[in-house]
């Protein structure tokens, strides 16, 4: 008897599923950039795309805006601002082959994309 057996009865496979269960929304509706504002992604990342960009992830509900920044070889920064949600950026940042992540320090919210080669 395996973790998922019970005694009880099993529904039949011909039961129809519960409809409080939401059908799950694609992946491509779900945060999807702005065009324009993602072609100014593509434009500055382009610029220097070995570089290292960092952009605030915390949630703002009110508006649009975010900035993407990247890190300068003399070590300054080199920002834009855009009107777009951090969520839509990671999605822009990733469908340009760039991993994003938390970095380890739990108290800064930023995150870190570096470039992948595929």
């Amino acid at each position: 008897m395996s973790f998922f057996d019970s005694s009880s009865s099993t529904p039949s496979s011909n039961s129809t599923p519960s409809s409080s269960i939401p059908v799950p929304e694609s992946d491509l509706a779900i945060n999807r950039p702005p065009q324009k504002q993602h072609e100014r992604v593509v434009g500055f990342v382009r610029e220097a795309p070995a570089a290292r960009y960092t952009f605030d992830s915390r949630l703002n509900r009110e508006e649009p805006s975010c900035e993407l920044c990247r890190v300068e070889p003399e070590g300054g920064l080199s920002c834009i601002k855009l009107a777009m949600h951090s969520a839509a950026l990671f999605k822009s940042m990733q469908s340009m082959g760039f991993y994003c992540a938390l970095p380890a320090e739990p108290t800064r919210t930023d995150m870190e994309c570096s470039y992948i080669p595929r």
